[in-house]
């Protein structure tokens, strides 16, 4: 269980900052996107991206959470999705790209620290350094 917690959250941070590597590149390929014909692919990128996301946030934030009992990494993490899944879902679609982008960033930044703290908390159980 401890290698399923930590790959997920290795996966989830690679995913995080992908996520975040996009969000502040779209701006700048914006215009080459259509040029491309990359547009429609648009919605189907976002969607891969939010399950490489959301998954590996599941997979380690939910059983690091009963490893270390640790609120704040849960409380992060769910802070994170709910902004990251809200980004995708309603916000973008509602209020444009831009804030899209605001809010997908702010989950992306919210769930690297996330992973990055749970998988240091794990390693504490492990280590046998305490919670």
């Amino acid at each position: 269980m401890d290698k399923i917690i930590a790959g997920a959250d290795y996966c989830g941070m690679t995913a995080s900052v992908i996520c975040l590597v996009h969000c502040i590149g779209t701006p700048l390929f914006l215009i080459l996107f259509p040029m491309l014909g990359l547009a429609e692919g648009d919605e189907f990128l976002h969607r891969v991206m939010a399950i490489l996301v959301v998954v590996p946030a599941l997979l380690a934030i939910l059983p690091g959470f009963k490893k270390h009992r640790n609120r704040s990494v849960l409380l992060t993490g769910s802070a994170g999705l709910v902004c990251f899944i809200s980004s995708v879902l309603f916000i973008g679609p509602r209020y444009g790209e831009v804030a899209e982008l605001v809010f997908a960033t702010i989950g992306g930044l919210l769930l690297f620290m996330t992973h990055f703290r749970n998988h240091r908390f794990c390693r504490r159980c492990i280590n046998g350094t305490g919670r």
